[in-house]
């Protein structure tokens, strides 16, 4: 599932630049920067987005692999269904730093995408950064609508 080129638009103009995608398609055709893998070393001090699959035990691998990233000087960026109810999430809260409510629902596009492709549940945006004492995450909202219209007008400007 590709992740819209608005989204990826505001976390780049957001957070970015993002240099590599870690979890894009295993020959690279849907990166969105530099492919990378969940297995590759994660260069130091990079900013790596990742639209990971959206069950539980690969979000627990990817959460894990970007606290390491995090603590080497890095920014993990991840693109994660609404879960934060259920227990693997609330047990890794205190890895991120930044959570990003999306109000509304993303439209995914990609071969299982349902007709239009949104997506089932909300999505949020978690951000790992090095963090050298206990943290509690930052909780933000910002609407897709807006997003959107963001977004397009820049596109629709450049």
């Amino acid at each position: 599932f590709r992740t819209p080129a608005y989204l990826f638009d505001w976390i780049n103009d957001t957070f970015g630049p993002v240099e590599y995608d870690a979890a894009c398609h295993e020959d690279g055709s849907n990166a969105l920067a530099w492919p990378l893998r969940l297995e590759d070393e994660w260069p130091a001090d990079a900013i790596i987005y990742t639209n990971p699959p959206f069950d539980s035990k690969s979000i627990v691998k990817w959460f894990d692999k970007g606290r390491e990233h995090a603590d080497n000087g890095g920014v993990h960026i991840m693109c994660l269904p609404n879960k934060i109810c259920q227990t693997f999430f609330t047990e890794r809260i205190a890895l991120c730093n930044e959570i990003w409510m999306l109000g509304g629902r993303v439209d995914f596009s990609g071969p299982y995408s349902t007709s239009g492709g949104t997506s089932r549940t909300g999505t949020m945006i978690i951000i790992q950064r090095y963090t050298p004492s206990t943290h509690h995450p930052i909780v933000r909202g910002i609407r897709l609508k807006d997003l959107k219209k963001r977004f397009k007008d820049k596109e629709a400007s450049q």
